[in-house]
């Protein structure tokens, strides 16, 4: 009973907080104060144990105690392998029927470690996600969740403008995306054909279509087609400029080049309300892109509509002379859609005079943004 932990490791049993030993087996009484005295009374590979000769039966096994009291073995058909954590976090392994190697994180203080068997499972490098980089840096399942202000603005979004300005200036607009921490890049199209690709898209999260100068090409709609049905990012699109002396026909067919590709279109002649003036419209209080917003200009444009057979439309906003604004859903829960039928939220008159404006830009982003971008969009 002298060797009860010997005597179990021989079995393959460790109690726990033991370690790797030799397997010793008590052969004789013989009294000893020394290894030699065993190696000469013995033999050669006896030795003195609690002052008794034992010769030893078997060599180091590799076998080793789990914490629990139940072995693992470098030579069975599971093997777990760890790295230290030092960072406090703690820490995890990960085994299998073969050797794996596990990777533990230290990259910030104080987050629990993470473990990688090959799986391809995420690895954080953030305890809470502070840095804009197109990665999930705290494994939460989405990327760039930043929001500094806690104003529920993604600080990370990449806005892509396609076209010029209208006629008003619109720093205001363009100085608030990019204080939210909105990264926010215009591309014309005048003179510059063939410019709309995979290649430039794939730098944007949200496309805001502004007033485009030309047609797209079939190229260029089919881009925007594939990054939001299939990429899932957001569009929205601006009209109501009338730059071709009150003939709504060459802006509505400009526009109409990229909508087309989600069955959506502008329609009509421009929406003037009343005597040049504007008017606010009457905003659907059930749909995220529209709830709580109440004061917003509409100063003409066009009714956008939903020529039907693809995905799902709202109505949001409505004037007098028809529909303002829709939200469409593509099929197959690809990106999403915002077709407003003016113009003016741009302008700084409007971020100057009315109160929603900014809000209302708040909510459309939110809505049309991709769906493993900050957090789950609004439904």
């Amino acid at each position: 009973m002298k060797h009860l932990s010997g005597l179990l490791a021989g079995l393959g049993i460790l109690l726990p907080g033991s370690t790797a030993c030799s397997l010793l087996v008590d052969t004789s009484a013989t009294q000893c104060t020394a290894d030699a005295e065993c190696a000469e009374l013995v033999g050669p590979a006896s030795m003195c144990v609690a002052g008794e000769c034992s010769t030893p039966t078997g060599t180091e096994t590799g076998v080793t105690s789990s914490g629990d009291g139940s072995p693992t073995s470098d030579s069975g058909p599971s093997s777990t392998t760890a790295a230290a954590d030092t960072s406090g976090g703690v820490e995890s392994t990960s085994s299998g029927s073969t050797s794996s190697n596990t990777t533990v994180n230290t990259s910030f203080p104080g987050g629990e470690s993470e473990t990688s068997a090959g799986s391809g499972d995420c690895i954080p490098t953030e305890a809470e996600e502070v840095t804009c980089d197109d990665t999930d840096n705290d494994c939460d399942g989405f990327v760039d969740n930043v929001d500094a202000a806690l104003d529920g603005f993604c600080d990370c979004l990449n806005v892509g403008i396609l076209g010029d300005t209208g006629y008003n200036p619109t720093a205001n607009f363009v100085s608030w995306l990019e204080e939210q921490g909105t990264s926010v890049t215009r591309t014309t199209l005048a003179n510059n054909p063939g410019v709309v690709t995979p290649e430039l898209l794939a730098n944007y999260d949200v496309l805001l279509l502004d007033r485009i100068e030309r047609a797209l090409s079939p190229e260029e709609a089919a881009a925007i087609e594939d990054f939001v049905k299939d990429g899932g990012f957001g569009l929205i699109t601006l009209i109501g400029y009338n730059f071709d002396s009150d003939n709504p026909a060459p802006e509505r067919d400009r526009a109409n080049s990229v909508l087309g590709s989600f069955g959506l279109a502008y329609a009509g002649n421009y929406l003037h309300a009343g005597d040049g003036g504007g008017v606010t419209p009457t905003f659907v209080q059930d749909h995220s892109v529209s709830m709580g917003i109440v004061d917003v200009n509409f100063a003409g444009g066009m009714a956008p509509v939903d020529n039907g057979g693809q995905g799902e439309t709202v109505v949001f906003a409505t004037v007098p002379q028809g529909d303002a604004g829709l939200a469409h859903q593509t099929a197959g829960g690809g990106g999403r859609v915002v077709a407003w039928g003016d113009e003016w939220v741009t302008f700084d008159s409007d971020w100057q005079g009315y109160a929603d404006v900014q809000q209302f830009w708040s909510q459309m982003l939110a809505w049309v943004r991709p769906a493993d971008i900050c957090s789950p969009p609004p439904s």
